[in-house]
Formats: structure tokens, sequence, C-alpha cells
């Protein structure tokens, strides 16, 4: 009977080795399946933060675009109106300089194209295009055109004579202005 005790006590302890065993492959299981589970759940959320910075730009870009439409959408139609506005200064500088124009029948014609010519540069305005002053200012070639030097006595490379007006929408250049530029006087 002892060898039969001692049969079942090997048995029973061997079973309980068994039972140890299973536990610690099922431990050891449980630990790689949550091992697993947080290395795919830090991938998957790398990747959604991913997507949601690319979705943050993609609709900052739109953004940018949809305020760069808005704000020169119409920069071609205003390339095209600056010959408008040169033609009409140039007659009203034609009837300012003629004598002939000066006289009292005329007056009502050139107070006209001064209005006029006031009322398109206040439209120009409200549209953010503007007026690049540059007589007596140094020549920046992101503004100006040289098209030729003129002796002076002013520094040079400053712009003495302006041809064609320039013009900018809001910071953009529409047309850059046609001037000559100062240089030193050979004497």
């Amino acid at each position: 009977m002892s060898d039969n005790k001692d049969e079942i006590k090997k048995e029973n302890q061997n079973k309980v080795e068994e039972n140890s065993k299973d536990e610690d492959h099922s431990t050891e299981a449980k630990e790689n399946l949550e091992d697993n589970i947080e290395v795919k759940l830090n991938d998957l959320n790398d990747k959604y933060l991913r997507l949601l910075a690319e979705n943050q730009n993609l609709r900052k870009n739109h953004e940018q675009e949809k305020e760069d439409i808005l704000k020169y959408g119409s920069f071609s139609f205003a390339q095209q109106i600056l010959g408008l506005t040169d033609n009409l200064d140039r007659a009203f500088q034609i009837f300012k300089n003629d004598e002939k124009f000066k006289t009292d029948e005329f007056k009502n014609i050139l107070s006209g194209i001064e209005m006029i010519e006031k009322e398109l540069q206040s439209t120009l305005e409200k549209n953010s295009i503007r007026y690049i002053d540059c007589l007596d200012k140094p020549f920046d070639p992101n503004l100006h055109q040289a098209i030729g030097e003129k002796e002076s006595d002013k520094s040079p490379g400053t712009v003495v004579e302006e041809m064609q007006k320039g013009y900018q929408m809001h910071d953009r250049l529409l047309r850059p202005s046609m001037v000559y530029v100062s240089k030193k006087s050979d004497k």
C-alpha cells in the first residue's frame, strides 16, 4: 500500500507540476499576447496620429489656397486693366500740359477726366492694387525695371525718371515700374 501511496503522491505531484507548467505556458502566452496587442495598438496609434497630422496639413493647405484664390483671383484682370489706367493717365497729361486745353471750354472735359482718373485709382485701392512710388528712391530689381541710365547729381542707382507706373496687388508684383536710373556724371 505504501507503494500505491507513493505512486499516487508522485502522480499528484506530476499533475501539479504539469498544471504549473501549463500555467507558466498560459501566463507566457498571455504576456506574449499582451505584448503583441500593445505593439499593434502603438502602431495603430502612430498611424492615426500621422493621418490626423496629414489631414490637418491638407486642411491648412486648402484654406491657404482658398485665401489665395480670393486674394489673387482677379490678378490677370488687374494686369489687363493697367493698360486702361496708363492710357487714361496719358490722356490726362496731354490735356493738362497743352495750353489749348486750358481754356474755359475744355475745363469741364479736364475735370471729367480728372474725376474718372480719381475714381479708377479709388477702385484699384479698394481691390488692394497700389501704385509703386519709385521716384528718388533706390533702384529695386524686385519692383523696378531699368530701361536706361541718366546722368544725375543724385546718388548712383537712384530712380530719376518713371516711364511707366508699376503696381502691386497685395504683396505680389502686378507690373514693375519702368524707370531710368541715375549714374555718375562723366564730368
